[in-house]
């Protein structure tokens, strides 16, 4: 066998494990976008920001937020999402949908967030959420 195709056997390899090690549901894209969220805070009341994506999937995303969230809060979300990540029927320009925030870590002083998005939530996710832009 040539040098060139063992490299290649060898990469595909370590490829097969990563995905065979790897649980999630739909690979991660890492892509920036902007997206808008909104969200209610109890004391404060209502709010929204413009963030930044640092990843994408179809089930969700994960994206830099100053605004302080807590795991389980249901944010409004508004990108402009590439059809291809859409799970609709009919995929839109404007991606405009719930998401839960399922997990929450710090990378260089910047807060991000991974949401999983909401396919169709109940009004008591909503209640605290029903700010729109």
């Amino acid at each position: 066998m040539s040098e060139k195709n063992l490299y290649q056997e060898r990469v595909s390899n370590k490829l097969a494990q990563r995905l065979r090690a790897d649980k999630r549901r739909e690979p991660r894209h890492s892509i920036a976008l902007r997206v808008r969220v909104a969200g209610s805070d109890r004391q404060k009341g209502p709010w929204s920001e413009l963030a930044e994506t640092v990843n994408v999937s179809t089930g969700g995303l994960a994206l830099r937020l100053s605004r302080k969230v807590i795991v389980g809060d249901i944010l409004y979300v508004e990108l402009a999402l590439p059809a291809r990540f859409q799970r609709d029927i009919k995929p839109s320009a404007t991606h405009n949908t719930y998401a839960r925030v399922r997990y929450i870590e710090m990378q260089e002083r910047q807060q991000i967030v991974r949401l999983e998005f909401l396919r169709t939530p109940t009004p008591s996710q909503t209640l605290l959420a029903n700010v729109k832009f």
